[in-house]
């Protein structure tokens, strides 16, 4: 196992290993609201600023590293999916920032997290399926690391600055 050690470090930081961890956690925080019963509406809002804060940082790191870099790389073929990809950011943030101003325990607010839990896996399915599989075919693994730490730094930065 010891000589792995390197080459799994290296898939580690490939930039679609790092999002792809980014959407299972997310994905389990949607899972934990939808779990935590209405009665606990402290619970569901803190629990929904956690995956409000996830998304932001996740959407903001791949539309300044990935998108681009995508659309670089693909030209042509891909300039329609990142479009794609920028509207159903937006569509995330408008949802969440409407779940922010609504009661937790309310009708209102479980319809509008299913369907910002439905835009989510959607969104994620294409990038998992379209641009990340375009990416890997089209790009060597050492240029899909350097994407990884830049992405890795911008989100460090990100944090920091959420945390101020």
């Amino acid at each position: 196992l010891i000589p792995l050690v390197p080459a799994i470090r290296k898939r580690a930081m490939r930039i679609t290993t790092i999002l792809k961890k980014d959407h299972r956690i997310l994905s389990g925080l949607i899972r934990t609201l939808q779990m935590t019963p209405r009665i606990n509406g402290m619970v569901r809002m803190a629990l929904l600023h956690q995956i409000h804060n996830q998304v932001m940082l996740h959407a903001q790191s791949e539309e300044e590293v990935l998108y681009p870099a995508i659309r670089n790389l693909m030209r042509m073929d891909a300039q329609s999916r990142v479009d794609e990809a920028y509207r159903e950011h937006q569509e995330i943030k408008d949802l969440l920032n409407d779940l922010t101003t609504m009661d937790a325990v309310s009708d209102a607010f479980d319809a509008k997290f299913a369907e910002l839990r439905g835009k989510i896996e959607r969104h994620v399915q294409e990038e998992e399926h379209l641009m990340f599989e375009m990416l890997k075919q089209r790009l060597p693994g050492d240029q899909q690391e350097e994407l990884g730490r830049r992405l890795h730094e911008r989100k460090l930065d990100l944090k920091r600055r959420m945390a101020a």
